[in-house]
């Protein structure tokens, strides 16, 4: 859990302070100790207070000084590192605080159980995938020439260029890959086959020259 800061979540006793005459100041102050001392005052703060024990909270650094003010009445001072954040008043009925995902509760007896919320776990990174050059072949036309990498397994990609300039790039993710530039065709496998052939109605892809890596 993070440093202890001052409470940004009013603690409310019984879920209704107004029904217990909790004022406004009775919440945890909105802010820091230092330019705003908390001024909580119950109903029963005149009453005698006689500390009953002090409770470890589940956060492991915050604790509650239980003080007893009179039958069925309790209050619970909320301290971390020397300072104090806040005080809970039970009358008979249960008081509540949150602090930075630190749950506390005083029961109207006096005691004091608390909970940590647990931080939602991180999406784990993405595998970085690197591209491998694995083969440079010239195309059919003899001019056309690509650079093919493989990425997984059935994972391939082929970037094709002209003259210095990529013209397209085919992804075979799975599953075949084909482009086509001026007549000129390429088909790019999974397996990470490329073969490529130019127009001609008498010719078939089979029969066409091929670029293989």
């Amino acid at each position: 859990m993070r440093a202890p800061r001052t409470l940004r979540t009013a603690f409310v006793a019984a879920g209704v302070s107004a029904a217990l005459g909790v004022s406004a100041a009775g919440a945890f102050a909105g802010d820091t100790p230092d330019t705003a001392p908390l001024t909580s005052v119950a109903p029963h703060s005149k009453a005698k207070r006689v500390h009953v024990k002090t409770v470890k909270l589940a956060d492991r650094v915050s604790r509650a000084k239980v003080y007893k003010t009179g039958k069925h009445r309790y209050e619970a001072e909320i301290w971390a590192r020397g300072v104090k954040y806040g005080t809970l008043h039970a009358q008979g009925k249960t008081a509540r605080g949150l602090n930075n995902g630190l749950h506390i509760t005083l029961h109207p007896d006096g005691k004091v159980t608390s909970w940590v919320e647990r931080d939602e776990p991180r999406p784990k990174p993405e595998p970085v995938v690197q591209r491998i050059l694995v083969a440079t072949p010239t195309l059919a036309d003899g001019v056309t020439t690509a650079k093919l990498y493989r990425l997984t397994a059935d994972h391939y990609e082929a970037d094709i260029f002209a003259n210095g300039v990529r013209l397209d790039t085919l992804v075979s993710d799975g599953r075949a890959a084909y482009g086509e530039h001026n007549g000129l065709h390429v088909a790019l496998q999974p397996d990470g086959r490329l073969a490529s052939w130019l127009d001609d109605a008498s010719a078939t892809p089979d029969a066409l020259p091929t670029a293989t890596h």
